[in-house]
């Protein structure tokens, strides 16, 4: 995988984690039990909301990591020859409608 894609990965990444969080925040009852869907343990809707904010903190730590704290991407996606992959962007669309049904 290019360094491009590379980041838009991380970026959707954590975009993903972000709305997410958002809904959790809005929508789900802080008093009722919640549960870990890989485990199975009990966690409260801080947990989840810290468990996001650690995502969100690692997936930049790696985009800093990636373009050496930004120095190493300048140009990379305003250069004449940088093209959006479209089908990426396509195939997270579909992706993004089927999680809605």
């Amino acid at each position: 995988m290019n360094k491009a894609k590379e980041i838009n990965q991380l970026l959707d990444d954590m975009l993903a984690i972000q709305s997410e969080s958002n809904r959790v925040m809005t929508e789900v009852d802080g008093r009722k039990p919640l549960y870990n869907k890989n485990t199975g343990e009990k966690i409260t809707k801080k947990q989840v909301l810290e468990l996001a904010q650690a995502q969100i903190i690692e997936i930049k730590n790696d985009l800093n990591k990636l373009t050496n704290n930004g120095k190493a991407i300048k140009g990379l996606f305003n250069n004449q020859y940088y093209v959006n992959d479209i089908i990426q962007d396509k195939l997270i669309a579909e992706k993004e409608r089927d999680n809605c049904k």
